[in-house]
């Protein structure tokens, strides 16, 4: 439903004297090369540029007289390749050059879509192939070769098997007796891999169809009277050719394989086809034809299988025609003179309506003829229509008329001067000539019949308006020329003006009084479809869509991929090519309103899919179609929400509420549109509401649809309420369908006629909620037989008639039960006796118990029993039994308060409270039954209110001996005890019995240390302290030091792991289901609510999830929370579970803190310091890893997004870190330890564990000292060797050391303890080293030959000397670690491995140094003091293996006291130290001084000839560690 326009001509006149030869076009640089030739036949190349500019002229090296066979840009190499018929081919670039000839000439030639095949067919009749470069590909006769695809055609519903008529068999012999043209035609596919050849064989013409490689692929069918136009559809599906029949010419399509497809007749002047011509999107085929009055261009389009001449383009001696390559409404029309540029566009052929009286009608052109349908009464798919209107000459452009109704419209003919004007009134009639007159000029391209006798055109000579008058008369004026390019004329019937816009976008309006072009908006760029709105305080809104499909309000892009659009007073409809249709109110948001995307998941009646393709033909004016045509041609109404919502709003506003009802009811929109529109104007209007529909079926569909929901917010969340200051009320709230009923059903009661409106009474009585059913009977008990049968019927159609026959008989009323349950289905033998068993009673109190009890209404069967009761006593035992059944206690006290059984119902009440474990209450019931004493006793110690208990077990009156008050009491305890409410059960033990020993057990258990102590010496059982509480204190301290170590080393494996969690990205531990786009065309009759979005929601109750549904998305909800709660490793669950397990670790912590702190004043008390220290020190490295570690672990949780199954929650405000701005899980309350600064625990216990002395470390220094200084002195006196300045400087080190303990003895600091460790564990190692080197000394300066390897005197060395410094290395650093809290564990593990080293080193140097004691090879140096060579070796080897004896020892003491770990009972012994270190040590020293080895190893010796240790000493003093890794020890 679409014409051709004529946006632009452009005429091109070559110079004087020239004669167009032919042209081509280079799109890329906007150019266009003609070739022509002057007088002289000289043949010129002539470029032109934008806006068709000359600048360049160059001469061709061949006459203008050759016949030109083909003319062709070549983009790739930028030239111009001219084939001509004598067989040259010229290029024209850079400059002019013959490439080459065929000799035999060149009859046809074609370039491929992509210039890389050149198509030659010789004057020899051979097809060449040649590339870019003119190499030849391949070459073979054209009448020669086997086909690839051979048609087998049987015959059957071919023209040859059918009867034509007598002039059939005449009409062919005609056509084949006309002389055939010896043209060769020659035609490529889009895609260039195949080309098509016409030419003539044996007098018939011919089509072969031939691939990219030269192979004949197959041979067109033979058609009598084919000539020889050809061309081949871009898109690849037809083969277009003329045949020339006796009295008509057709254009005749064919397939690939040669079969014949279709044609149709061209116009009925046509004499001779000379050209066919695609466009590049295939939508228009341009014929050239001879029309016996001169040469033209028709302009063909297809729709519905039909084919529609839209334009015809006349000429003065019109050659061909030429498309542009990528605008495909951009054409060339060349002429012998020059060339005419031509831009055209197609443009919706139906009228923008402004009126209600339109009849919204469509003009579509084909030729000379205008289908009209008048789409308000008919409509009529094309190529059908309702009226076929003849205007005798081709029409070049419609214009609905822009005034009145809009019915008329004018016609532009194609000599574009003739307009023809007609009138038609609103109905069925076919419209009627009434004018017809001729425009000054002959260049007129559009037209706008702006009032009754004025039309307004635009062409070459701009915008001209022209007024015919009664007499005929016509008087056209020119409005002033433009500064740009006019390109748009349109009528805009909502604002009642022509509009007119030119090539920069901007938009005028054609003044009648001033007779010039008046802004009135401009686009940001050129749109080649226009109309115009009245948008109130913003004025007019121009709306457009440019030719690449972008759709702008004035200057606000409305959407980037518009295909079509068409513009109400109300609302914009546009379609999109993502397959959807919009709707944009017009109003203010039009400019500054949200339109959301089409790709967002919203459900909205603003938008819906369409079919891929399709476009607006028209909206309705008034109503809620819109006709869609569909790609193939065919027309579809369909009836958007969008539009079915305005009318209904609009019958709204005007109170047409029957019409409102009618259109919810057709367009299957929910009724409670009428009431959440403008709920207060529709309860006011309720009188009115019933008048107007005045139908009970239509009023009972409108009431049984009401739900306790505002649709305008939930399912219609466009729709906004038009009526000024008024308050809507919350639709969600309860109470809205209630409340419409109770006000509806007064104003149905009072019409004068009430019995018409009796179902709609009794539908609004079951609508409320909850159904007033007994209101119904009532209604239904009051009416007359006749009527209450057809009442009592319809009541049980709308519910159940079981529910009825219960309410009747719950109204106590047996008449009117009966006459329901006769309405139903029910088994006369089964309600006949209950009814008469019922009737039969005596008692009226004891017949509604029945009744109530039956209906299962408990509370007030128990009131009409107990009324029963009062005047029968013998009831009571039914009365107890019904209130103990059903559990009615409460109301039975209420009822029976003044009868003497009040009693019993209150230890009824009390058993049954003690059943169900509510000890409390029981009690309470007990006590006030005045009857159940012991009752109350053993609720209350049930209870655990062991207080109240023995209150009352004790009391004079209350019947409880001693021996019972002492079993309450022990009763008592064990309840408590079993609760872990230690105290209070020591209480009772202590208070009502004499368990002392009980009682102290419960309070150690219970950690309640001080009470414990207390109550021993209170009892005078101190001997308890020894035998309970010391014991369970141990007990407890060692349990609670392995729980806070478990929860410290559990807190750090779970950080690790947390740590390597969050490294992994958000993207690899979750993945989000796409949506799949493939979603079929959702039928607009359904409710927007029913549509589907990326996340699974119901937004109404019209919504049902069906039982499998719910029962499979619960069991999905369950899966999931257990998969949360184990957080499998490597699961998106596991950092949460991770989170969640540190939380609760860290409330562990917090739990510890209070039993921690006392326990340790508990183990203060009894002179534990060093058990409360090492408490101290594992709960506080706990809580320094809680302190440390806790802000990372809750601050950067992260979110992770799962699907619609409910795991993971999605978090709106998110950074690009996947972090929430509040976490998922807080952090809990982290411990401190403020609770923990008791001046009783100083450094000196959190380092020693004990209160070192202050005496000893004093002595120890004074004596090391001195065995330093005697050492020292040794050596100067003897001259000894340097390296045994080693024992001096262990001797100074350990006093050092001494020196730093004696400073911790006062004030202990973390920087003492570290140095007096150093100094005291690890310079002892360095008697090693002496000793090593007198061994190796005495093996050096022997000279014996060893028999085995780890006897030489190098390897003794090394080996030693090695292993020394590596045990040394490692307790030095252990001791450091030793120092740390959170390294302790760690340090005491290296410590030990490098004692455990040591002592395995030691073992075999004893063994080594043995070895050279008992051989008599290795001899010792004498010094003067010795007697002979075996006393000086005894007493060196003497020195050495008592020395490495006691150093042995002193390894072993120092490996069993890290193994009994920091803290333990060895390392937290001070006596331990002196005996195991101290002494041994200096007893080490002793021996050194009495068998001073020195003695034996002088400097004058020529043994040592290595620097000593001793040189090195005197120049850089340093402490023991640095001389132990010196590079200057002997190898």
């Amino acid at each position: 439903m679409r014409n051709l326009s004529i946006l632009g001509e452009t005429a091109v006149e070559l110079p004087p004297a020239h004669r167009l030869l032919d042209l081509c076009v280079d799109v890329t640089e906007e150019r266009v090369f003609v070739l022509c030739g002057d007088d002289s036949a000289t043949a010129r190349l002539l470029t032109y540029v934008s806006q068709y500019t000359l600048t360049d002229e160059c001469v061709l090296p061949f006459s203008a007289a050759e016949q030109i066979m083909s003319m062709h840009f070549v983009m790739e190499r930028e030239h111009v390749v001219i084939a001509l018929a004598s067989g040259d081919i010229c290029t024209a670039g850079s400059g002019v050059e013959v490439v080459g000839t065929v000799d035999a000439g060149i009859a046809a030639c074609r370039w491929s879509p992509d210039d890389e095949i050149l198509a030659l067919v010789t004057g020899e009749a051979r097809v060449l192939l040649m590339t870019a470069d003119f190499d030849v590909l391949c070459e073979h006769a054209l009448d020669e070769g086997q086909e690839e695809s051979v048609m087998v055609n049987v015959g059957w519903g071919t023209r040859e098997t059918q009867y034509q008529g007598r002039g059939l068999q005449q009409e062919e012999e005609q056509s084949t007796q006309q002389e055939q043209s010896p043209e060769i035609q020659v035609s490529w596919r889009g895609d260039g891999q195949f080309l098509a050849v016409s030419f003539v064989r044996a007098g018939m013409r011919e089509i072969r169809v031939f691939s990219r490689d030269g192979q004949l692929h197959s041979v067109c069918e033979t058609v009598t009277g084919l000539e020889h136009t050809l061309a081949w559809k871009p898109s690849g599906r037809l083969i277009a050719a003329t045949e020339k029949r006796a009295h008509r010419h057709e254009v005749v399509f064919f397939e690939r394989n040669g079969l014949r497809h279709g044609e149709f007749v061209l116009h009925a002047d046509t004499q001779r086809a000379l050209a066919l011509s695609w466009n590049s999107d295939s939508s228009v085929l341009a014929a050239v034809v001879d029309v016996g009055s001169g040469v033209c261009v028709q302009l063909w389009a297809d729709r519905n299988y039909h084919w529609y001449m839209k334009q015809e383009l006349r000429g003065s001696d019109i050659q061909r025609v030429v498309w542009d390559p990528e605008d495909p409404m951009h054409v060339l029309v060349v002429c012998a003179s020059g060339f005419t540029s031509v831009r055209l566009h197609s443009v919706p052929a139906v009228a923008h309506v402004a009126s209600t009286e339109s009849n919204a009608a469509s003009c579509v052109v084909n030729g000379a003829q205008v289908l009209y349908t008048p789409f308000a009464y008919a409509n009529v798919p094309p190529p059908m229509c309702l009226h076929t209107l003849d205007a005798r000459v081709p029409v070049r452009h419609v214009s609905f008329a822009a005034f009145g109704a809009g019915n008329g419209f004018a016609l532009l003919l194609a000599d574009r001067r003739t307009v023809v004007l007609y009138a038609c009134d609103s109905g069925r009639s076919s419209p009627q000539e009434i004018r017809r007159f001729m425009l000054p000029g002959s260049d007129a391209r559009q037209i706008a019949w702006l009032e009754a006798g004025v039309v307004v055109s635009l062409g070459a000579s701009g915008v001209g308006i022209t007024r015919i008058d009664d007499s005929d008369e016509v008087v056209t004026h020119f409005c002033p020329e433009h500064d740009s390019p006019l390109v748009v004329l349109s009528s805009a019937p909502h604002v009642e003006r022509v509009l007119v816009e030119d090539a920069r976008g901007r938009v005028f309006n054609v003044s009648l009084a001033t007779e010039r072009l008046e802004s009135v908006a401009e686009l940001p760029t050129q749109c080649v479809e226009i109309d115009a709105v009245d948008c109130g305080e913003l004025g007019v809104v121009v709306v457009g869509r440019t030719a690449r499909n972008q759709l702008y309000a004035n200057t606000r892009l409305l959407s980037p991929a518009c295909s079509s659009f068409y513009l109400r007073k109300d609302v914009l409809v546009f379609t999109t090519t993502t397959h959807y249709v919009r709707f944009v109110a017009v109003n203010e948001g039009l400019i500054t309103g949200d339109i959301p995307a089409d790709d967002e998941a919203v459900v909205s009646e603003a938008r819906r899919r369409v079919e891929r393709g399709s476009t607006i033909v028209l909206a309705s004016p008034t109503g809620d179609a819109v006709v869609f045509q569909m790609p193939r041609g065919n027309l579809e109404t369909v009836r958007p929400r969008a539009l079915a919502l305005a009318a209904v709003r609009q019958a709204l506003d005007t109170r047409q509420y029957r019409e409102a009802l009618m259109a919810c009811r057709v367009n299957r929109i929910d009724m409670n549109m009428l009431y959440d529109y403008a709920p207060a104007a529709f309860m006011g209007d309720l009188a009115e509401f019933v008048a107007q529909v005045n139908e009970a079926d239509l009023l009972n569909l409108f009431v049984s649809s009401l739900r306790d929901e505002d649709v305008t917010q939930t399912m219609y969340t466009g729709i906004q309420s038009q009526l000024a200051g008024e308050d809507k009320p919350d639709g969600t709230k309860p109470g809205k369908t209630t409340a419409v009923c109770r006000a509806l059903r007064p104003v149905l009661q009072s019409v004068t006629d009430a019995s018409q409106f009796m179902p709609t009474v009794l539908t609004t009585l079951m609508c409320e909620k909850p159904p007033a059913i007994d209101a119904a009977l009532q209604i239904i008990a009051a009416l007359g037989q006749d009527r209450r049968d057809a009442a009592l019927t319809y009541l049980l159609f709308l519910s159940d008639v079981n529910t009825v026959y219960d309410a009747a008989l719950g109204l106590y009323d047996l008449p009117l039960a009966l006459l329901v349950a006769q309405r139903s289905q029910r088994d006369p033998r089964e309600y006949l006796p209950a009814l008469g068993e019922l009737n039969a009673l005596p008692s009226e109190e004891y017949r509604r118990f029945r009744i109530d009890a039956q209906l299962s209404r408990h509370e007030s069967a128990l009131g009409h029993l107990c009324a029963a009761l009062w005047e029968d006593s013998d009831r009571w035992t039914e009365v107890a039994g019904f209130i103990q059944k059903h559990g009615l206690f409460r109301q039975g006290a209420e009822l029976l308060a003044d009868h003497e059984r009040i009693g019993d119902v209150y230890v009824m009440y009390g058993d049954a409270l003690a059943a169900d474990k509510d000890w409390g209450q029981a009690a309470a019931a007990y006590l006030l039954s005045q009857k159940a004493v012991a009752q109350a006793v053993d609720a209350f110690v049930q209870n655990k209110e062991w207080r109240s208990a023995m209150s009352l077990a004790s009391a004079a009156n209350s019947g409880f001996g001693p021996q019972a008050v002492y079993d309450t009491a022990r009763q008592a305890s064990s309840v408590l005890e079993d609760h872990h409410l230690f105290g209070d059960a020591a209480a009772v033990l202590l208070e009502y019995t004499e368990e002392t020993e009980d009682a102290v057990m419960l309070l150690v258990r219970g950690s309640h240390w001080a009470e414990a102590v207390r109550c021993s010496h209170a009892r005078e059982r101190s001997d308890l302290i020894e035998t309970t509480v010391r014991p369970g204190m141990d007990a407890a301290c060692e349990s609670l030091e392995e729980d806070i170590g478990e929860i410290g080393e559990g807190f750090a494996a779970k950080v690790e792991r947390l740590r390597t969690v969050r490294l992994t990205p958000l993207s690899q531990m979750t993945e989000l289901a796409g949506v799949d786009d493939s979603v079929d065309v959702m039928p607009d009759t359904a409710s927007m609510a029913s549509q589907f979005s990326t996340f699974t929601a119901t937004l109404t109750d019209i919504s049902k999830i069906t039982g499998s549904t719910a029962r499979r998305l619960s069991k999905n909800k369950r899966k999931a929370e257990r998969k949360r709660v184990r957080g499998k490793k490597g699961s998106v669950f596991e950092e949460s579970y991770l989170v969640d397990s540190l939380s609760k670790l860290i409330a562990r912590v917090r739990v510890h803190q209070d039993a921690v702190r006392n326990l340790n004043l508990a183990l203060l008390q009894f002179g534990r310091a060093a058990a409360a220290a090492r408490l101290q020190r594992v709960f506080a490295a706990v809580v320094e890893a809680v302190l440390q570690d806790g802000d990372w672990v809750f601050d950067r949780q992260r979110v992770l997004v799962q699907g619609d199954a409910g795991q993971i929650d999605l978090v709106d405000d998110v950074n690009a870190e996947g972090l929430p701005a509040t976490p998922r899980l807080p952090k809990p309350a982290v411990p401190t330890m403020s609770d923990f600064d008791n001046p009783d625990i100083d450094n000196r216990l959190k380092y020693f564990t004990y209160k070192p002395v202050n005496v000893a470390p004093e002595i120890s220094l004074a004596a090391y000292f001195v065995v330093g200084s005697i050492l020292v002195w040794q050596m100067v006196r003897h001259r000894s060797q340097r390296w045994v300045a080693i024992l001096p400087g262990t001797a100074f080190s350990e006093a050092i050391g001494y020196a730093f303990r004696t400073a911790c003895v006062y004030n202990t600091t973390f920087g003492m303890y570290v140095a007096m460790m150093l100094f005291l564990l690890v310079p002892p190692n360095a008697l090693a080293l002496a000793n090593y080197k007198a061994v190796g000394k005495i093996m050096r300066d022997s000279h014996a030959q060893p028999r085995w390897f780890w006897l030489k005197p190098g390897f003794v060395n090394w080996f030693y000397f090695g292993s020394d410094v590596f045990s040394i290395c490692m307790q030095g650093a252990g001791g450091g670690m030793l120092t740390g809290t959170n390294t302790r564990d760690a340090g005491r593990a290296v410590v030990l491995v490098g004692l455990i080293v040591q002592l395995f080193f030691f073992a075999c140097y004893l063994a080594t140094a043995f070895y050279v004691w008992w051989r008599p090879e290795y001899t010792v140096h004498v010094s003067p003091s010795d007697v002979s060579h075996a006393s000086a070796k005894r007493r060196v080897m003497l020195a050495v293996t008592l020395t490495t004896g006691i150093l042995y020892l002193r390894s072993i003491y120092r490996i069993a006291e890290f193994a009994d770990g920091y803290g333990g009972k060895i390392y937290s012994s001070e006596w331990a130290f002196y005996v195991f270190d101290t002494i041994l040590i200096f007893i080490a020293f002793i021996v050194y001084i009495v068998f001073f080895i020195g003695r034996n190893f002088p400097r004058s010796s020529n043994v040592a000839r290595a620097p000593s240790v001793g040189h090195e000493l005197q120049q850089r003093p340093v402490d023991s560690s640095q001389l132990l890794v010196s590079k200057d020890l002997p190898v």
